[in-house]
């Protein structure tokens, strides 16, 4: 759902870190589940390099934020800036220098203690890799650390989302800089090692990986949080989204965190063992308008477009309660309700003045994702129905992420699901729609809201930064190439006698398993 870096697999065989492998049969599951101690969930495929300082996409993120920690979060179910390995922070009137007190008697899983010296080496070490998620430190210029407790960071000029950088599931972990100096290999700041275990100060602690099977998770003993109950997350890999469901049915898994169609949700929510929990998330399903579209170029024809979508009838045979029509142009809460609406009128009959004139119309979509192809389908017979001759083409993640350097690649119409990295307006068009922006994959240019994000991110007073974002929305709402149909919540499937579920709208395809308590007769 975002630009990535190609990574390498891990290598072939099994990986047993700090221990034995944990398994369903030896932590006391059946293949009819029952554990109140273990979790099993799927991922589709192995995930990338686990290096925190390098990783950067949704699947397999559960490993991450199950292992690592930042100094910030956000409050569950919401977009508000809570503490977390940070416990308070102030911020100079001019926006650059943010001084940090420090969660005291926290250490990392390798039994080390974490402080500001810990959490200055973190930093480096985010900036020193250079990888995708590098950028929310880019403007990093100095770090002290006057004393254990205190972590003082100041920036180059004012960076509006800075504080939403390190709320963010991509943003600067704090990894143990004794487990980093220790299995370091030849100059590479242990990032072969960190491929495949982890050094962080979550809950959790990676302690099996088997290549193409399954990935182990056990509690951390050195956790300074309240010890969870649960104590192991499997993670197997499992490619079929129809295989999960029929496991999660049959018992062989306790829940699937994404992936399954509107009519796979529907059959769990009436299982007798299953249920479905709808969680906040920073999703919106929208169609990229290509600006060199012969049908699509002109202005009149996106305005007709927007106003020939039915958002709700969409929505409701699209996503059913898994989302809801779009009625804000950002993802709801990154900006205050009513900032930015985005409600267009009703009216078909435009979209048939443009169909009336004969036309080709491509509309793409990432393949494998069948949720999008659905969507796909009913819009192709909204287009249809307009009199154009609309196709449908599949595009493989490794070509659509690489539209924007291959126009002559480009569809007239690409639909899709986006998540922003943070709940701030500026990881949203800054990633999606800033000219020459990472994912600006129709290479749509609004040179004026460019100025206005620019002037948002560089303002320190945040009421006026948040003005200057919404104008700037409002410019990038005006171009239309982006055409919002629903903001989509996140899904999970799962055995039924769970409670006391967590989560933070900005991050992806994941869950706090270390909240969560079981119940056999929940």
């Amino acid at each position: 759902m975002k630009s990535m870096r190609v990574a390498a697999v891990l290598a072939a065989g099994v990986v047993v870190l700090g221990g034995t492998a944990c398994s369903g049969a030896n932590s006391g599951s059946t293949a009819s589940g029952g554990s109140s101690t273990l979790i099993r969930t799927p991922v589709i495929a192995d995930p990338p390099p686990l290096d925190p300082d390098v990783y950067y996409q949704p699947d397999g993120l559960l490993i991450m934020t199950a292992a690592y920690e930042g100094l910030l979060r956000y409050a569950d179910e919401s977009t508000e800036l809570e503490g977390l390995l940070a416990t308070d922070w102030e911020v100079s009137e001019d926006g650059l220098t943010y001084t940090f007190t420090l969660r005291d008697g926290v250490k990392f899983s390798d039994g080390t203690p974490f402080d500001s010296t810990a959490a200055k080496a973190s930093f480096q070490r985010r900036i020193d890799m250079a990888a995708g998620p590098s950028y929310m430190l880019a403007d990093v210029v100095d770090m002290q650390t006057p004393d254990p407790q205190t972590f003082v960071v100041t920036l180059s000029r004012p960076v509006a989302a800075f504080l939403h950088y390190l709320a963010s599931p991509y943003g600067p972990l704090m990894t143990s800089p004794t487990a980093v100096a220790e299995n370091e290999t030849g100059g590479d700041r242990a990032t072969a090692w960190l491929a495949s275990h982890t050094a962080g100060t979550g809950p959790y602690a990676l302690t099996s990986v088997v290549p193409s099977s399954k990935y182990t998770l056990t509690a951390n003993e050195h956790y300074w949080g309240e010890a969870p109950q649960i104590t192991t997350v499997e993670i197997p890999v499992i490619a079929d989204p129809s295989v999960q469901r029929l496991q999660l049915e049959n018992g062989q898994l306790d829940m699937v965190l994404h992936g399954l169609t509107k009519s796979d949700y529907d059959a769990l929510a009436q299982g007798a063992n299953t249920e479905v929990i709808q969680q906040k998330a920073l999703v919106k399903a929208l169609i990229l308008v290509n600006p060199e579209s012969t049908v699509f170029s002109s202005p009149e024809a996106r305005i007709a477009l927007n106003e020939a979508l039915d958002r709700e009838a969409l929505t409701e045979d699209v996503f059913g309660p898994k989302g809801t029509p779009s009625t804000e142009y950002y993802p709801t809460g990154m900006l205050p309700d009513g900032a930015v609406p985005d409600k267009p009128a009703l009216d078909p009959a435009k979209l048939a003045a443009v169909g009336a004139k004969g036309g080709d119309v491509v509309v793409g979509y990432q393949a494998g994702d069948n949720t999008v192809r659905t969507l796909t389908n009913q819009i192709q017979v909204v287009l249809q129905n307009a009199g154009l001759n609309a196709s449908i083409r599949d595009i493989p993640a490794s070509q659509m992420f690489g539209l924007n350097e291959q126009p002559g690649q480009r569809p007239d119409l690409l639909v899709t699901l986006f998540n922003p990295d943070a709940a701030h307006p500026d990881t949203w068009s800054r990633i999606y729609q800033y000219t020459d922006a990472p994912v600006n994959l129709m290479d749509c240019s609004v040179p004026e809201a460019d100025k206005l994000l620019d002037a948002g991110s560089e303002e320190p007073d945040p009421a006026k930064s948040e003005e200057l974002y919404v104008a700037a929305a409002k410019e990038y709402q005006k171009s239309l190439c982006w055409v919002n149909i629903a903001d989509v919540n996140e899904t999970v499937a799962a055995r039924k006698g769970y409670s006391n579920w967590h989560n933070q709208p900005a991050w992806m395809w994941d869950t706090d398993f270390s909240t969560l308590t079981f119940d056999s007769q929940g």
